[in-house]
């Protein structure tokens, strides 16, 4: 009796440990294993509230993310943002799965470039 009920609970824990493995483990590889160019064009640009960083971009297909992330490594949200402008396309370098269902954005990690020479591009 006593030992079934500690092979469930040691079972129990090996489950969630393994599960909290793979979680964290797609979080550390997500860059390497999502990263994707994406040619967009912008429909409209919002801030997100008072948060310093994060900003949305919105396209004809897909809403995008532009925020500093440590698992990313990407802190350049604030020199994007004001390089996106409405109406112009862009070819940028994305990080993330989309799935419409899910309230998940892909983050753009880099502009590699766009139909204006009129900035300079931040690597």
């Amino acid at each position: 009796m006593i030992t079934s009920y500690i092979f469930r609970i040691s079972m129990f824990a090996g489950l969630i440990i393994v599960l909290a493995s793979v979680l964290f483990g797609y979080l550390f590889f997500e860059p390497f294993l999502t990263e994707k160019e994406e040619i967009i064009t912008i429909t409209n640009m919002q801030k997100w509230g008072k948060e310093p960083g994060k900003y949305f971009i919105f396209t004809e297909d897909e809403v995008f993310l532009n925020s500093n992330d440590y698992y990313h490594n990407k802190t350049n949200a604030e020199e994007l943002f004001p390089l996106f402008k409405k109406g112009y396309t862009y070819k940028v370098k994305v990080i993330g799965v989309y799935l419409p269902f899910l309230p998940r954005f892909r983050n753009i990690k880099s502009i590699m470039e766009f139909n204006s020479n009129k900035y300079k591009i931040p690597k």
